[in-house]
């Protein structure tokens, strides 16, 4: 393994008129623990492209992190955290659902499974 980039992806769907709320508060304290927990933002995505008042937006924020080693120091921090699971408690109130996923390009697939 030669530091593979690894992609976690969060996906959350808003509650209607909630989407600039939840990503204002997403960028404004999610975002730097992310960021110490080794995490880099690479975009993020607003569905629609515009703010909805009476209907959900969907945003999709996508970081990266590089390699197996860094992936691991990343989840055991995010786990042992309570600050970060009170921000996800908190933050509800704007979120009607959420999913994260992980995922490689293609090319590195080999590699990150070779443990």
């Amino acid at each position: 393994m030669a530091n593979e980039t690894i992609y976690m992806i969060d996906e959350i769907v808003t509650r209607p008129g909630h989407g600039r709320a939840f990503l204002d508060a997403y960028m404004k304290s999610y975002a730097p623990g992310a960021a110490n927990r080794g995490l880099q933002l690479d975009r993020v995505l607003v569905s629609p492209p515009m703010w909805l008042e009476d209907q959900p937006n969907t945003i999709t924020a996508t970081w990266t992190v590089a390699g197996v080693p860094a992936w691991w120091a990343m989840t055991i921090s995010g786990r042992t955290d309570p600050a970060l699971a009170q921000w996800w408690a908190d933050a509800g109130l704007w979120i009607a659902e959420r999913k994260r996923s992980f995922a490689s390009a293609a090319s590195d697939v080999e590699a990150l499974s070779d443990v």
